[in-house]
């Protein structure tokens, strides 16, 4: 496995696998640390609300579309997005169970950008062969002053999506057989009710949350963090090591 992030590793004693150190906005650097790559798990994000021209565009717009080029240009066949409930963040998530029918409703401009990504992901997938998973992924708690938010947050405990849930999914999605486009709604299993319908993801992967706040997760500080521009991961071909 191949880790591309602006920060470097955690880990940096870690051999059983290497870490580039780039930016989303240099595509001579993702070009790069793309060869040999088999599947791209795109975390790379501003993960909340921002300034939208200086930041979320130039990072979660114009960065994503860097790495779907990037796909193109190495023949990578597979892209797994992670995308975001937020997408529907304009429904009434109190009463609402999110659905794959609603489409897109973004709340605010983080969801917008998190919506052009999936809309770029079904382009790349339609005109270049691209398979493209897009996982809407819920409220995955980073440090401790998230989960402080999330202890009092009714809405937030449904769209929770714990540390062991989130890699059990990842897990699956790299390899699973996929339709050339698919979008799931990704969470843990939130005392059987979750913020987004949890159909698709078991129907497609087998994927369903097991988790319910706060089980599943660690937010020390020195296991999690939240890199300024989130992560990409990138998996070289199965057979090597």
């Amino acid at each position: 496995m191949r880790g591309f992030d602006c920060a470097a590793a955690r880990d940096a004693a870690d051999s059983s696998s290497d870490h580039v150190i780039g930016d989303l906005e240099d595509v001579d650097a993702l070009y790069a640390a793309a060869e040999g790559v088999e599947v791209i798990v795109h975390f790379g994000a501003v993960p909340d609300r921002d300034d939208f021209v200086r930041r979320l565009v130039p990072v979660n717009i114009v960065g994503t579309y860097n790495l779907f080029e990037v796909a193109r240009m190495r023949a990578i066949p597979r892209v797994v997005y992670a995308s975001s409930c937020r997408v529907l963040g304009a429904l009434d998530w109190t009463t609402e169970t999110l659905t794959l029918e609603a489409g897109f409703a973004p709340g605010d401009h983080y969801g917008l950008t998190k919506a052009t990504g999936e809309l770029l992901g079904q382009l790349y997938s339609h005109r270049f062969a691209i398979t493209v998973l897009c996982a809407r992924i819920g409220w995955f708690v980073r440090n401790q002053n998230e989960a402080d938010k999330m202890a009092t947050s009714q809405v937030g405990q449904r769209m929770y999506l714990s540390h062991r849930d989130a890699a059990a999914f990842f897990e699956i999605a790299v390899a699973a057989p996929l339709p050339p486009f698919s979008a799931v709604f990704v969470t843990s299993a939130n005392a059987g009710n979750p913020i987004g319908d949890p159909g698709p993801a078991e129907r497609l992967l087998g994927y369903r949350g097991r988790d319910s706040w706060p089980d599943g997760s660690s937010w020390r500080d020195d296991l999690w963090f939240s890199s300024p521009r989130g992560t990409s991961s990138l998996l070289p071909d199965r057979g090597e090591p």
